[in-house]
């Protein structure tokens, strides 16, 4: 759990600008921040780190770590759980000085190239600098679970985790107006190099960028697709035991390392595979259980989620999010969330985050969203329809609007779908967005079921059903029975709540940001008569769908951190 930021080009106080790159994303690591500086090019790079450890060990060097060996810079957001095995593979071929896992991915770059990313399990934002021959690298893992974003000014490179960096940095915080008008009109959020913010890009999940002070290069070192297509030649007998297999191996990196770590359940089917796997794991000596719920208890998942625990010897704490928390929390999230704000869930997320702050919570651990890839959730397709009335935006502003166009890389339309929320839409915006509020509040996320065996697998069971039928039935039959009780009870599907729930202070807390939009900056996106109508009409207008009701939140949420 880390904050990277950089600078490549010819910067005035280049230390100064970079320490308070640093300080603007310095809740990502409790330690001391370390800067490490050097030519570049007829130029200069200095890197800047904020570290907080989770599985490495005290006598790990500091970040950014020199390798002299392979003359080699390295900094590590993030975590590579299998990295001792890495360093096993290496050690006939390099001595190591350290025990920290930033030796191994020197030597595993120095050894490999950029192959060796394929070779590293977990999440990460990965910079390497190579001061011999001046060239350096940036990367981020399959799924984007950790982010890092960069912008080019005045022929100088600039590269952090979070964007308030960049802005601290000196890049001008500009909303960008295409962006938001294909998200207002189509709720697409973009491709997988845009963000909210006008000339500042993410490094697409799965890529990598090269820069040898002339040209940006970027290559695309996982290739989803064609690992779908290896597993799609095994047997399903062999598919079964890998699955099974791998999903106790991540449990098993769930529980690693030293911080104090809490279990986050809801009641859910994985919820219920995560307890029964950790049966055969080596429990942490201080590990607890949080359910959190907002509204009445009896309708939450808390209670079937307790159910399941009672076969364990966890304690647990059932955190209520109240109506005031939420609405607290809405000021934290305008401080800092650097995209839309989609629903009550986001926000009561970040609020409970908040709460296992103040519990000492390093790390927090649960089974979360496999279940979404087997057939249990609206499919982006569905989701396309516009912010109505549509005319309550400017003509001109809903001209920039883009639908929004994905690859077909597959037979079935199901399954194209399916990649195109996990690669490029819903799925790495969730992900940014639980990254960024987990960070704020100092806590790591391990999502044991968000690893890339498990994710091809249930895409190479589709068998050309369009439903997924088959996949449902092959993980009910192969996995959920053999692993799971018949005495095991799962939480049933309830409606999220609304709007509505909310106090009346949030209403005219909505009111006051949203009608005020009309003397923002972005005043002339929008039709301010037909806006006015659309959001006062509570049967008709913006209000009779709530998912339009947060992107005109959004919208001002943002604005407000900008003032």
């Amino acid at each position: 759990m880390c904050g990277l930021s950089g600078i490549v080009g010819e910067v005035e106080l280049l230390e100064q600008v970079l320490l308070r790159m640093s300080e603007a994303q310095n809740h990502r690591g409790e330690e001391a921040p370390n800067c490490w500086v050097s030519s570049f090019v007829d130029a200069r790079v200095g890197l800047m780190h904020n570290r907080k450890k989770t599985i490495d060990s005290a006598v790990a060097p500091r970040q950014p770590f020199e390798d002299v060996a392979t003359g080699q810079v390295v900094m590590l957001d993030g975590e590579i759980f299998n990295y001792e095995d890495v360093r096993k593979q290496l050690e006939n071929y390099y001595v190591f000085s350290t025990r920290g896992m930033c030796e191994v991915v020197a030597k595993a770059y120095d050894r490999w190239g950029d192959d060796c990313f394929s070779r590293f399990e977990g999440y990460f934002s990965v910079v390497i600098y190579n001061y011999r021959s001046e060239d350096l690298l940036l990367c981020r893992d399959r799924f984007g679970i950790k982010p890092l974003y960069y912008a080019t000014q005045r022929g100088n490179l600039f590269f952090a985790s979070e964007i308030n960096a960049l802005f601290a940095g000196g890049i001008r915080p500009l909303l960008s107006a295409e962006r938001w008008a294909s998200y207002l009109a189509y709720s697409t959020y973009g491709s997988p190099y845009e963000t909210f913010w006008e000339g500042v890009h993410q490094l697409p999940p799965g890529f990598l960028l090269h820069y040898n002070g002339y040209s940006l290069v970027e290559k695309r070192w996982y290739e989803f697709e064609k690992r779908v297509a290896r597993w799609s030649e095994e047997s399903p007998e062999r598919l079964s035991e890998f699955f099974l297999s791998q999903m106790q191996r991540s449990v098993g990196y769930s529980l690693m390392g030293e911080m104090s770590k809490g279990l986050s359940l809801n009641g859910s089917l994985e919820s219920a595979l995560y307890l029964a796997l950790m049966k055969g794991e080596r429990t942490p000596k201080y590990l607890k259980s949080y359910m959190h719920y907002r509204g009445k208890l009896h309708r939450s998942s808390v209670l079937w989620s307790a159910d399941m625990l009672s076969e364990t010897p966890l304690p647990m704490e059932q955190v209520k999010i109240t109506k005031l928390m939420l609405l607290k929390e809405l000021d934290y999230l305008t401080r800092w969330q650097e995209e839309p704000v989609d629903g009550l869930d986001m926000v009561t997320f970040s609020a409970f985050f908040r709460v296992m702050r103040k519990r000492g919570v390093g790390v927090l651990s649960g089974g979360w969203g496999l279940y979404h890839f087997l057939g249990g959730a609206l499919l982006p397709g569905d989701r396309f329809t516009p912010l109505a009335p549509s005319e309550i935006l400017s003509a001109e502003f809903r001209q920039l609007a883009r639908k929004p166009v994905y690859r077909h890389l597959f037979d079935s339309e199901n399954d194209n779908l399916r990649f195109f929320d996990l690669c490029y839409e819903r799925v790495p915006h969730l992900l940014r967005s639980a990254d960024k509020m987990s960070m704020y509040y100092g806590i790591q996320i391990r999502n044991a079921f968000l690893n890339h065996n498990l994710l091809e697998i249930v895409f190479a069971l589709a068998e050309g059903s369009p439903s997924g039928k088959n996949r449902k039935a092959w993980f009910s039959d192969r996995i959920v029975t053999p692993l799971l009780s018949e005495r095991v009870r799962l939480a049933p599907k309830q409606e999220p709540e609304g709007l509505y729930d909310f106090p009346e202070e949030l209403k005219r807390w909505a009111d006051e940001a949203v009608l005020d939009l009309r003397y923002a900056r972005v005043s002339e996106w929008f039709d301010f008569p037909r806006l006015e109508q659309a959001w006062k009409s509570m049967e008709r207008g913006v209000f009779s769908d709530p998912v339009k009701v947060w992107k005109l939140l959004s919208l001002s949420l943002q604005l407000k951190r900008l003032l």
